[in-house]
């Protein structure tokens, strides 16, 4: 790596930041969004929704509804960077098999 390509990875590691800091994640969707980019885990993210209290009907999400909004069509840039993301996981999960 040279002082360029590491100068280019500060920006984005500074633009990732602050587009996650100033994220308004004010519905369910948003929130799912924002703590799948924060724990790149369906499964926590899922957990961490059920303890703040959401809940789908009366049931409480799982991880395929949190699948499902991170594929759904990205609303913002934060939900594009999740939806890459998920499908990143995806490919490495599959791969270990």
């Amino acid at each position: 790596m040279n002082i360029e390509q590491a100068r280019a990875r500060i920006r984005e590691l500074e633009n990732f930041i602050e587009m996650v800091e100033n994220y308004n994640a004010d519905t369910f969707e948003k929130e799912a969004i924002k703590l799948y980019v924060l724990t790149e885990s369906v499964s926590k993210v899922a957990a961490e929704l059920n303890d703040k209290g959401y809940r789908i009907g009366n049931r409480k999400v799982i991880g395929k509804d949190v699948s499902d909004i991170i594929r759904s069509k990205a609303e913002d840039d934060l939900h594009a960077l999740a939806n890459k993301m998920f499908s990143r996981n995806k490919n490495k999960a599959s791969r270990r098999w």
